[in-house]
């Protein structure tokens, strides 16, 4: 005969973690999959503001309480220190404009860090010098200008810009969103595409550079409403290949809504792609809309080795706070991508087995230092750095 007890016996949610620092590290049993029945997360469709995971309200599990003061949260405690290694350190570094920051990159014959802000009219770049302690920010201006880097790599003295930026009047010369190179000896940048046929991409926000060579590049239609691109969208949302040596540009993939991030896995086989979808245009000059409803999501899609086609497209992560941006992989394979406030650490199949909790909105990262040791994240008001076991490639 069962009891009559109206009382639930709920383990508490979070836990230390054998081996760190309380609250600093923490972990969460069985991935939070049972909360307490007084759980309640209110949604927060605010542009910038979304909810975060920290803002779950427990009323009868106090545990929880320790998210708001963590650095680190483990879902998979045993994958732990093969991710965090024996003492990870989170600093907020620099404090910047209440405007988006992206397209971080690091340039190992300087040791510096490039990163761009997506503000209107703004044409410079911002350069962190690593070789100082505490690093130091400054200012560069390439010639001609770089507009709005959203995305970057650094291949062989040349950083690669997807840029989205776009003025008839900005500069010397009309600027369009594309894809540029900047040569980090002398400071010139070169144009390798600006156009589609004729048409103006709308807003070119991210790439990666497949073992072939090719650049590989997102375009969403978020640069128009934000003014950082004088001209409105002529193209459908996309994701397009593009071959310097040939000039040929190639549409790849046209299902997601908003495709943002992307990177090849270390072999290039894999292709991760994500959805920034539940974040879109709501008008000229108007923040953009968001829906904790709309794509929101990391997809993976087998490259055909013969002729560059993907296949098996297959969503395998949905972010816990806000949308996936920018994405990278590490030399060990995992996926790590900045979601709201903070950064994801990823499996390649998309289990979510660490967060790193910034104290500000995180657009895209990049690894740097002499040996990929260090994870940089920018974003919306900041810029932190991150030190764990993580490597870059």
């Amino acid at each position: 005969m069962y009891g009559n007890s109206s009382v639930l016996s709920i383990s508490p949610v979070i836990n230390s973690c054998p081996g760190y620092s309380f609250p600093s590290v923490v972990c969460v049993n069985n991935h939070g999959s049972v909360l307490s029945p007084g759980f309640k997360r209110e949604v927060h469709d605010v542009i910038g503001d979304a909810d975060t995971y920290p803002t779950i309200q427990m009323p009868d599990d106090h545990s929880f309480q320790a998210v708001q003061q963590a650095h680190f949260v483990l879902f998979d405690p045993h994958m732990g220190p093969d991710i965090l290694g024996p003492s990870p350190r989170l600093d907020f570094m620099f404090e910047l404009t209440e405007v988006t920051h992206e397209g971080p990159v690091y340039v190992p014959e300087t040791n510096e860090l490039y990163m761009s802000r997506l503000e209107k009219d703004y044409l410079y770049q911002l350069v962190v010098d690593l070789t100082n302690d505490p690093p130091t920010l400054s200012q560069r201006m390439a010639q001609p200008p770089i507009y709005a880097g959203a995305g970057a790599r650094y291949r062989d003295g040349l950083i690669y810009y997807a840029t989205l930026g776009g003025s008839e009047k900005l500069g010397s010369m009309p600027i369009r969103p594309g894809i540029y190179t900047l040569n980090i000896s002398s400071g010139h940048s070169t144009a390798l595409l600006n156009n589609y046929y004729g048409y103006f991409f709308n807003s070119v926000d991210d790439l990666d550079i497949s073992p072939a060579g090719d650049v590989w590049f997102t375009d969403n239609d978020y640069a128009h409403s934000t003014g950082v691109n004088s001209e409105a969208p002529q193209l459908q949302t996309a994701t397009y290949r593009f071959t310097p040596s040939t000039g040929e540009v190639t549409m790849v993939e046209s299902s997601l809504q908003e495709p943002n991030g992307i990177s090849f896995s270390l072999s290039g086989s894999t292709l991760f792609l994500t959805d920034t979808g539940a974040g879109s245009p709501s008008g000229v000059g108007k923040p953009l809309q968001y829906k904790s409803t709309g794509p929101r999501t990391v997809y993976a899609f087998d490259v055909d080795a013969e002729d560059g086609s993907l296949r098996n497209k297959r969503a395998i992560y949905q972010a816990i706070e806000y949308v996936p941006d920018g994405i990278k992989v590490s030399r060990n394979g995992y996926l790590i991508t900045a979601a709201g406030h903070g950064l994801d650490i990823l499996a390649p199949n998309g289990k979510l087995i660490a967060r790193i909790l910034t104290n500000f909105t995180v657009a895209n990262l990049a690894f740097a230092g002499r040996d990929g040791e260090q994870i940089w994240a920018v974003g919306k008001g900041g810029a932190a750095r991150v030190l764990c076991r993580l490597r870059g490639p």
